[in-house]
Formats: C-alpha cells, sequence, structure tokens
C-alpha cells in the first residue's frame, strides 16, 4: 500500500472524527452544557483512528489495519444516514 496514500486518508478520517464531534458537542448542548456523551465517543473513536493509523505504518501488514480504520467509521457514519 502505498504510504501517501495511508497518510492523506488517515488524516481525512482523523479530520472528520474532530469535526463531527464538534457538531455532535456543541448541536447537543442543551443551557450550556456540554454533552458527555458526544464528548467520549469522540474521545473513544480519536483513540481508535490514531491507534489503527500508528499499526498502519509500524504493523508488517498496512492493509489489515486499513479495514479496521474502515470499521471504525462506521459509527461516524451511521448517524448522518438518518438525516437523509
Amino acid at each position: 500500500m502505498n504510504k501517501w496514500f495511508t497518510h492523506i486518508f488517515n488524516l481525512i478520517i482523523g479530520v472528520l472524527i474532530i469535526a463531527e464531534g464538534a457538531v455532535y458537542i456543541f448541536w447537543n448542548n442543551k443551557d450550556g452544557e456540554l454533552h458527555l456523551r458526544s464528548i467520549i465517543m469522540t474521545i473513544l473513536l480519536f483513540l481508535a483512528w490514531g491507534m489503527s493509523y500508528r499499526k498502519q505504518l509500524t504493523s508488517e501488514n498496512p492493509t489489515a489495519w486499513l479495514i479496521v480504520t474502515i470499521i471504525i467509521t462506521i459509527p461516524m457514519i451511521l448517524p448522518w444516514l438518518f438525516f437523509i
């Protein structure tokens, strides 16, 4: 797998996780209180993405970890499907 693809793909995923987390944290903001579930979910998704990205760079089989990264994006995509 090409290293440029790995870096660009993971950069896009990382930015999307942060952007979606910010949208949910501030969108679910009620009476000035931050939405704790959105904060926790964003942190967990970001940690899982970070570990997967590191494994893609250091593992002997980076394609398997690319699949893990794609699986990590499923919880990020599912909420948007309900708005369509």
